[in-house]
């Protein structure tokens, strides 16, 4: 009776190539062909690791096994079916229980003690990899040679010393990454405007959160690689997979790690490190305080968490797109099912505070600011710029008639076509930008330099200013640290019917260091993204400052 064969087939991505399969298969076919069996089911698996069982080629070939469809399994090695004993013992038991045989191309028929063996080696085989891998990694740190491919820096020549080195333009964006982070701009933000702006991610297409982000459990993203500080570190983790799912657990091996300081690789400031590690100590804290990161989502407006009804003590929120009510009179909990517009609560809110703001300390911060934003302003819009944008302008337009020239001596356009899309898309966007360089330098010499009455009417409009989605979460938190609380109750008489207190402590206002940092960073923050939006032309005089208030109470 002529034999019926499963031929099984797998490789790992990190080891060999694709085509490993291709190999795999015609040898098994081979094996098959000179004992004249008969091959019926073919069973790959592509970039599987050996340490899953829950493999999709794996699974399919136990599934032919327990229906008896075929007599033999033929595979290259026992470890293309697992590198760990206790699984390969399994599914010899399980082929034997459906007198299935098991043969290897390398090792030929298998019994208990073979694949026992077999097992043991491919085992053992792979944890000498990872100790020795491990161990050159070491090795390695301490004669400053770096296996790290981290955004921001590239290789360097040379069998000695250093092999790595900061790559300026990267450098640049870890850097604005970095800075707009310990601002208080969201992931999600700092992803879009790379996106926007057309910067590669570190592997190439589009950024995404994970990797500036990463995952703290397992030590990973840009805000965490200490590389950025000049320290470099291996073997502060290593990982261990569940027996039955093979699901991937990081852990810290803190008796392994090694480090070393390399201060020529340091990109970011110790400074601004800690900014950021305050802001993800922030950030933790809150998703810890709510359960879940849900809880610690940014604030979406001004006075969000702030708003209280003076009845039962309950939070105000959003009822409808536009108004604040009550949360426990809707549920039937509270008798105060007064709701208020958002944009007349926070304008009462602020016709009480704005004077507070208008104190010589922040006109002086607002003046250092606007005086400090211009120059760099005016160094962003040079002629450096202005050239390099040209250059490069120049280049795409170079490659696009090169493309067109192709195609009138008869080269096919779907050949181009790809790359012709592309690149009209990038002399858009080129184009775009230099005109919006040259539209603000050409406005530069006219922006205002009275600084006091800019900043009285910055303050005049301070809600709507700092209602900007990009900057409602830091007003918010800012907010919250000087106000307690805003209380609302039902007044007839009172404007919208509802009587509003504000709950806060002067002294907070007036303590030393708590207002002017802060109020420079919001200031500065909106003033570049109204500028580089393309905002500042039509409106040559408009800057805004930040956000601060008294902690007393005052009726509003």
């Amino acid at each position: 009776m002529t034999k019926r064969v499963a031929i099984y087939a797998r490789y790992s991505s990190g080891l060999q190539k694709q085509t490993s399969i291709d190999d795999q298969v015609a040898m098994a076919e081979r094996f098959a062909k000179e004992r004249g069996w008969v091959v019926t089911h073919r069973f790959t698996d592509y970039e599987k690791s050996g340490r899953n069982t829950r493999r999709e080629g794996l699974q399919a070939l136990c599934a032919a096994v327990n229906a008896r469809q075929v007599d033999a399994i033929v595979i290259e090695a026992v470890d293309r079916l697992t590198r760990k004993i206790a699984d390969a013992l399994n599914h010899y038991e399980l082929f034997q229980f459906q007198q299935a045989e098991l043969y290897s191309v390398a090792e030929g028929q298998q019994d208990f003690f073979k694949v026992l063996i077999n097992a043991l080696g491919a085992q053992l085989y792979a944890q000498m990899i990872g100790e020795h891998t491990r161990r050159g990694m070491v090795q390695g740190l301490t004669r400053k040679r770096l296996h790290t491919s981290a955004y921001g820096y590239r290789k360097r020549d040379g069998d000695d010393g250093l092999n790595r080195e900061i790559d300026p333009e990267e450098a640049e964006v870890v850097r604005r990454i970095f800075r707009e982070f310990a601002d208080g701009h969201s992931t999600q933000a700092i992803i879009k405007r790379l996106n926007k702006d057309g910067i590669p991610a570190p592997r190439g297409g589009t950024w995404d959160i994970s990797t500036v982000r990463g995952n703290p459990a397992r030590f990973e993203g840009m805000l965490r690689n200490r590389l950025y500080i000049g320290i470099a570190s291996v073997a502060k983790t290593s990982r261990r997979y569940h027996p039955e799912t093979g699901s991937k657990e990081v852990f810290e091996t803190p008796s392994a790690a090694t480090e070393i300081e390399i201060p020529a690789l340091r990109i970011i400031d110790q400074d601004l490190w800690e900014r950021v590690e305050g802001q993800l100590a922030i950030q933790a804290a809150k998703t810890r305080s709510k359960g879940n990161p849900v809880g610690a989502r940014r604030s979406k407006h001004l006075l969000s968490g702030l708003l209280v009804c003076g009845c039962c003590g309950a939070t105000y929120v959003k009822v409808g797109r536009t108004h604040f009510g009550c949360r426990e009179a809707r549920k039937g909990a509270c008798d105060n099912k007064t709701t208020i517009h958002r944009d007349r609560i926070e304008a009462r809110v602020f016709a009480k505070l704005r004077g507070t703001f208008l104190t010589s300390e922040l006109a002086a911060s607002f003046d250092a600011a606007l005086k400090a934003e211009y120059k760099t302003l005016a160094n962003d819009q040079g002629t450096d710029t202005v050239s390099r944008l040209e250059r490069r302008l120049k280049k795409a337009r170079t490659s696009r008639q090169r493309i067109f020239d192709a195609i009138e001596q008869g080269a096919p356009y779907s050949a181009y076509k790809s790359r012709a899309e592309d690149l009209e898309r990038e002399i858009a966007d080129l184009e775009a930008e230099l005109s919006q360089h040259q539209e603000t330098r050409a406005v530069l010499p006219q922006l205002p330099t009275d600084s006091a009455t800019l900043f009285a009417r910055a303050v005049q409009e301070l809600e709507t200013l700092l209602a900007d989605p990009e900057l409602v979460h830091q007003a918010n938190e800012h907010l919250r640290e000087l106000i307690r609380r805003v209380e609302l109750r039902p007044a007839p008489d009172a404007p919208d019917a509802l009587a509003a207190e504000i709950v806060s402590d002067l002294g907070a206002l007036l303590s030393a260091g708590g207002v002017t940092p802060s109020i420079v960073d919001i200031f500065s923050a909106k003033r570049q993204l109204s500028v580089r939006q393309g905002a500042l032309p039509p409106r040559p005089d408009g800057l805004t400052p930040g956000i601060f208030a008294p902690r007393r109470r005052e009726k509003g």
